[in-house]
């Protein structure tokens, strides 16, 4: 009989000896195929247990393979597993050891962490790693993202990789979370540009999806944010890097599904690139150029804004100030678009109560306190350099982020950033790839809504787009790049015997 996920606490210790009681080499198998059977947000959602979520399965699996034991006799089933996900769901956490007053939202940034992030669109999220890294120009000469990058980082071009995390992804759907390079008949590999062999695929597989128990373990340690037995879920999960486990059999456990495509979303690529650009000097120079591709592919998208004049960075001053990054005029709305590639780190993933507003003003607080505030008083003042930008309409912000900062629009978050004259919203780049295409109501109209008449508990962009009414052009350009766009189906490849 599984424990009740309403009885809590349950000690993180008694947790992970719960799913140390069995083998990895039973538990493992097990959370893999279970993850196969539940591997989208639409499936999750019929499930009235609220368990079979990604983030309960991928703790499971990472204790299991960084702790568990061989020796163990007792295999594991379905409700030993059912246990295991009710005690994940019912620990302790810090936020029952603080003051009252000091609790809430830091467990609400550490539930955001570490559910949210599952969450994201996948069509969206493997797209815009071809629309921002393929298929944007730079407005500069790049540094590391340079010709030939894709094979440097990846080991082969950046829409095979994408067309291989689809297939793992399909694989695991269809063969209870496993993976055999021999299901793969050489002749089908056709689609790919370069992974056109068994052995080209296991080359990139080993290099970038694949680990074992050692392997594990050692990441485990390495990526250690905090050892309190409070906030160790929170800690970044190995198997989110590396989801495929060898060892447990002739080919490969899939161990999370979902985890198969976050590698290859924008933020699966800016970690991968953490790991692989060892000397900080390069990843910072790798990091510049992906700000500075992602700030153009804003830009891309501000044009579908009906009737929009698009002005870029605007220089002033004698020491070269610069404005907002894009500044939209529209018929009834002046929007200043400022673009931050920053991403939330762990100061914000495990919610300290003391450091998060200063994490977040560091990241975002800039951008609202002075980019937007400063542009929008030249704007006023008619200073020479912003004298085409018409000062006789309401003006509105945005701040662009590459990963969403969960929450950061609600009252209690927004409060610990700067305050401003000129109304502003935190929204990252999925939700401006749908706003800028929504109709009724459209963008404009929206935000000047939100002028006359704020959301008390706060509002994003992502309210206009319920119901996707349309595909973005530039996600759709770019998923045509993939494999499986092409004639032959990857799909059939995947699941065909050998």
């Amino acid at each position: 009989m599984a424990r009740s996920f309403f009885r809590s606490p349950v000690a993180d210790r008694e947790y992970v000896q719960r799913v140390r009681r069995h083998p990895p080499s039973s538990l493992l198998p097990l959370i893999a195929r279970t993850s196969a059977q539940w591997p989208t947000k639409e499936q999750w959602a019929t499930d009235r247990t609220g368990l079979y979520r990604p983030c309960g399965l991928a703790d499971a699996a990472w204790v299991s393979l960084a702790h568990g034991n061989e020796h163990r006799q007792k295999a594991a089933t379905e409700d030993d597993l059912r246990e295991i996900l009710a005690q994940h769901a019912a620990l302790d956490d810090l936020m029952r050891h603080l003051p009252v007053g000091e609790r809430l939202e830091g467990f609400l940034l550490r539930l955001a962490g570490l559910q949210f992030t599952w969450q994201e669109d996948d069509f969206s999220e493997l797209a815009r790693s071809v629309a921002v890294l393929v298929q944007t120009k730079p407005s500069r000469s790049l540094e590391v993202l340079t010709a030939g990058w894709e094979q440097d980082l990846l080991g082969c071009p950046l829409a095979d990789y994408g067309g291989l995390g689809l297939l793992l992804y399909t694989a695991a759907t269809t063969r209870l979370g496993r993976f055999d390079l021999a299901w793969l008949p050489e002749n089908e590999l056709t689609v790919f540009e370069a992974l056109t062999s068994r052995a080209a695929i296991k080359t990139v597989v080993e290099r970038n999806f694949a680990t074992d128990a050692a392997e594990g373990r050692a990441r485990v340690a390495a990526g250690l944010l905090t050892s309190d037995p409070l906030l160790r879920r929170y800690n970044p999960n190995p198997l989110r890097a590396r989801p495929l486990v060898r060892g447990y059999g002739c080919d490969y456990l899939i161990s999370i599904t979902p985890a198969v495509l976050g590698k290859v979303s924008p933020m699966g690529l800016y970690y991968t690139g953490r790991d692989h650009y060892t000397d900080d000097e390069t990843f910072l120079a790798f990091t510049r150029d992906l700000g500075d591709l992602f700030e153009q592919y804003v830009g891309r998208h501000l044009p579908f804004l009906p009737d929009a004049e698009v002005f870029p960075e605007i220089v002033y001053g004698k020491n070269g100030e610069k404005s907002v990054d894009w500044i939209v005029v529209l018929p009834g709305l002046v929007l200043l678009v400022e673009v931050k590639s920053v991403r939330p780190t762990a100061k914000l993933r495990l919610g300290p109560q003391q450091e998060f507003g200063d994490e977040l003003d560091q990241k975002l607080g800039k951008a609202i306190g002075k980019q937007i505030t400063n542009t929008a008083k030249l704007i006023r003042n008619r200073h020479a350099k912003f004298i085409h930008i018409p000062a006789d309409r309401p003006m509105f912000g945005l701040v662009i982020t590459m990963e969403p900062y969960h929450l950061v629009n609600t009252p209690d978050f927004r409060d610990t950033l700067p305050t401003t004259d000129v109304p502003t919203l935190v929204a990252p780049a999925s939700e401006l790839e749908d706003a800028v295409i929504a109709t009724d109501p459209g963008l404009e109209h929206a935000l000047l809504a939100q002028i006359e008449q704020p959301t008390p508990a706060g509002w994003s962009l992502r309210a206009l787009a319920d119901g996707r009414p349309a595909i973005n052009p530039i996600l759709g350009g770019a998923w045509a790049a993939y494999p499986w766009t092409k004639p032959r189906s990857l799909e059939a490849a995947a699941v065909a015997a050998p």
